[in-house]
């Protein structure tokens, strides 16, 4: 279905759901990252990644303000049910600290509805007139759900800017990029602002060059004809409570733990004399102020992993790989030679062995896909994108290849699995595109 005919019956869908009247839309893109992962969150480097949002691939959401305080969502996809709840929930938030407001509060249950609740409770932090309004929403999307390109950083965003937008709250995209950033946490994972900043910040034919340290970014041109960046989608990455613990293992390593072993003295020399690991027993003898703050943000983890040894050398390897591998990402886009393609490509293939390797966060599955991917002589370059264990591979191919390229892959890896990629949207080809934006409905 093109998106056209997608955003028609989307209408359709939200009129027979909660009325006919008027009704706004958002659009927010897939998020895209060519190379920078899981940087976003490190504390002791100057970091930054270059992701775009896709042209081709989004989310939308149809809504309309409500005047019962009340929160109603749903989605086109019957996987995900409906659910409504109060906005009153999350009224203790209103002069309380963000951070100390969900560190106070349990984990909750998964469910789609929290990436929702976190984006209008973090509203709740604004200047937010009094009553607030609720609204109603409908969401569609061609971004695979738990796949690597950030459909839930895409419904935050979504979420927290119709919350602006009924309650005449302004903003501008870069703050609902950090605001979202945030919001996120109340799920109970602890990332950092990659997809927030490149949903809300890309723009047409170009990647966006975010540096952490700043918050600043950068438009970088791409080739518009000559490529195409194609995703295929492995499997699941489920955010349950053993990969959340996963995901925050290695953010509290990289925010607190390496910073606090380095004390200062960054270099590759002293990377290298990192420890090779180091449980939470014996950072709280070594280090008690990183250890109480480690357990104010992290406390599944250190309650789960006390006395288990965490990986640090490897993971500061990555964390100086990567800076390094963007920086030279940026030099080659600039410089746009002949073999600026080939050159990137080799780019995204070393931090897909990095994150394979030292951040581990691939699959037998994902690296099974890796490997037939590779087999085709016209791919550039080929890397697992997101938080890994699962999710989408991203892959850099010319644009008169994408056909076979998508046969040899359908072939070989989904076939065997009785899947048909493209009927169930496991794959999307895209060009750069813009961010998060209001559409007219015609």
């Amino acid at each position: 279905m093109n998106q056209t005919l997608q955003i028609n019956s989307l209408v359709t869908r939200f009129h027979q759901l909660y009325g006919e009247g008027e009704i706004r839309l958002l659009r927010a893109p897939a998020r895209i990252n060519i190379i920078g992962e899981h940087i976003d969150y490190v504390s002791y480097l100057s970091t930054a990644s270059l992701p775009f949002g896709s042209h081709e691939h989004a989310m939308w959401m149809a809504f309309r303000p409500n005047h019962d305080g009340v929160i109603r969502g749903a989605s086109v996809n019957v996987n995900f049910d409906s659910f409504e709840f109060k906005i009153h929930e999350g009224i203790d938030v209103i002069g309380q600290n963000w951070n100390e407001y969900i560190f106070s509060r349990p984990v909750p249950a998964s469910h789609w509805s929290n990436y929702v609740k976190g984006a209008v409770f973090f509203t709740l932090t604004k200047d937010v007139p009094s009553p607030v309004q609720g609204y109603d929403f409908l969401i569609d999307s061609t971004i695979p759900p738990q796949g690597g390109s950030s459909s839930s950083s895409a419904l935050t965003v979504l979420a927290g800017a119709a919350m602006r937008i009924v309650n005449k709250i302004d903003y501008n995209p870069e703050i609902l990029a950090q605001d979202s950033a945030q919001a996120e946490w109340f799920i109970g994972t602890r990332g950092g602002s990659l997809d927030h900043t490149a949903i809300c910040l890309s723009k047409r034919h170009h990647a966006v060059l975010l540096n952490y340290a700043t918050n600043k970014s950068v438009s970088i041109p791409l080739p518009e004809d000559e490529v195409r960046w194609v995703t295929f989608f492995s499997h699941s990455a489920d955010k349950g409570k053993e990969i959340m613990l996963e995901y925050n293992e290695r953010a509290a390593v990289s925010r607190l733990i390496i910073p606090a072993l380095l004390d200062g003295n960054i270099s590759a020399a002293s990377i290298k004399n990192l420890p090779e690991a180091i449980s939470l027993e014996k950072t709280k003898l070594r280090f008690p102020d990183i250890f109480a703050q480690c357990l104010q943000a992290f406390p599944a983890l250190t309650e789960e992993r006390f006395t288990q040894n965490l990986k640090i050398r490897s993971r500061a390897w990555h964390h100086f790989g990567e800076v390094e591998r963007v920086n030279q990402a940026v030099e080659i886009l600039q410089k746009n030679s002949a073999d600026a393609m080939q050159k990137l490509g080799e780019l995204m293939n070393q931090t897909h062995r990095s994150l394979r390797d030292l951040y581990e966060v691939c699959t037998p599955d994902v690296n099974q896909l890796i490997s037939i991917i590779n087999e085709d002589s016209n791919v550039f370059g080929a890397r697992i994108i997101g938080g890994g264990f699962g999710g989408n591979v991203l892959v850099l191919t010319t644009a008169d290849n994408v056909e076979a390229l998508i046969e040899r892959v359908q072939n070989k890896y989904y076939a065997p699995q009785r899947r048909n990629g493209m009927l169930e949207g496991a794959i999307m080809i895209s060009t750069p595109g813009d961010g998060v934006s209001e559409l007219t409905i015609r």
